[in-house]
């Protein structure tokens, strides 16, 4: 029997596809262009330029403006300009927080165009919270003028540990919902992609694309405020761990400072920001307090630093606010524990209480992205974070 090898696949479609995506995001991320300058961007010919722009053009990424400019070929015969379509499609970010609902939509080229918020209590739980999320979602919608059939993707952020299924294993703030399709709900409601993530884990993601860790490969986020939780970024990735576990470091670092949910436990206070502000006033049990506190983190902070030696430690949550109030402390706390001659940065995050929101986001770029350009692993285009925070600052007015 004689064996024939099989013909590899042709390279041309591929080639074609992904020409095709390189003019389309050259537009996306930098604006308006003429086919010249699209080739100069992309370093590909005109004719090659040509075709992937048409070929955009059918997947409704690309459009010809009703503009020209001089300067085309032969002595003045107007160039055509083309731009990205950037509401061709749009994304969603959810953060189901404990006490409150965060909802952003962006469209294909990073522009938030819509956000809402809903503080919730202790009774939003099981279908009801569904119910909640759904209803904030929707609204979200609206108040962008948004046709909710061009949604393409969304991410949900929760606290807890998310399998690969997207379904809640276990969670302390949401024992309701373990097991729960929460994707599957959704994406029965919405009609477009659904992931579920760790909410500690889109923090870290955020802060690596957009926030204080941009540019750096390997992240620690620290998140201080009703709880204790980390996220981790190693080269660049996400870092989830084979059981999903990464990061929850909590209830080991504060055993005797957390009640049965996993929430901190303060006594000179009812909350760490009121212990924070009585001790800058010199109330001098909240500095014993403080000062406990931020051993612990240090010894937390420590050991983690010394297991995967991180560019940078972010600390992001509530507590962060206080400043150099925390940070100076911690920072000295941390170098003191550690015997080598290593200091690793240690900062606070610059994306405060909408970080989990934004890297939900950036998620639900990652996913959307065969299904928009019809080729995987496209970056997600640059987020308008300013254009974010003053979008969430209306809607909490």
């Amino acid at each position: 029997m004689v064996f024939v090898e099989r013909a590899p696949e042709p390279e041309a479609p591929r080639l074609r596809a992904a020409n095709a995506v390189r003019c389309a995001v050259a537009l996306r991320d930098r604006g308006r262009a003429t086919v010249a300058t699209v080739a100069s961007r992309s370093g590909l010919s005109r004719p090659t330029v040509e075709a992937a722009l048409a070929h955009m053009g059918e997947r409704g990424l690309v459009r010809e403006v009703d503009e020209h400019t001089l300067g085309g070929r032969g002595a003045g015969r107007p160039a055509r300009i083309y731009e990205f379509v950037g509401d061709a499609g749009y994304v969603m970010g959810v953060d189901v927080g404990i006490h409150r609902i965060r909802v952003a939509i962006a469209d294909l080229a990073g522009s938030v165009v819509a956000w809402d918020e809903e503080v919730v209590d202790d009774s939003f739980v099981g279908p009801g919270r569904m119910s909640g999320i759904i209803r904030v979602m929707r609204r979200c919608l609206e108040r962008g003028g948004i046709d909710g059939t061009k949604l393409v993707s969304m991410s949900v952020a929760v606290s807890g540990l998310v399998g690969e299924d997207g379904r809640l294993i276990v969670s302390r703030n949401f024992p309701d919902w373990e097991g729960v399709d929460i994707a599957g709900h959704l994406r029965s409601e919405f009609g477009c992609e659904v992931m579920v993530e760790n909410d500690m884990r889109l923090a870290a993601l955020a802060e690596h694309r957009m926030g204080a860790a941009r540019l750096r490969n390997d992240v620690v986020y620290f998140f201080a405020g009703h709880r204790i939780s980390m996220g981790l970024i190693i080269d660049g990735k996400l870092r989830r761990g084979s059981h999903s576990a990464a990061g929850e470091v909590g209830d080991i670092v504060f055993s005797m400072r957390v009640n049965s949910r996993g929430q901190l436990r303060w006594t000179s206070a009812d909350t760490g920001e009121e212990v924070f502000r009585r001790a800058g006033e010199g109330d001098q049990e909240s500095m014993t307090e403080i000062e406990d506190f931020v051993g612990g983190l240090a010894t937390g902070i420590a050991t983690v630093t010394m297991a995967i030696d991180p560019d940078v430690v972010v600390v992001g949550g509530g507590l962060s606010r206080a400043g150099d109030a925390l940070l100076e402390p911690l920072r000295r706390a941390v170098m003191s524990v550690i015997p080598l001659p290593i200091r690793p940065p240690i900062i606070a995050s610059e994306l405060g209480a909408e970080s989990v929101v934004l890297g939900a986001l950036v998620l639900a770029y990652g996913r959307s992205a065969e299904l928009v350009y019809g080729v995987d692993g496209i970056p997600e285009p640059h987020i308008d974070v300013a254009a974010a925070q003053t979008l969430a600052e209306r809607v909490i007015r």
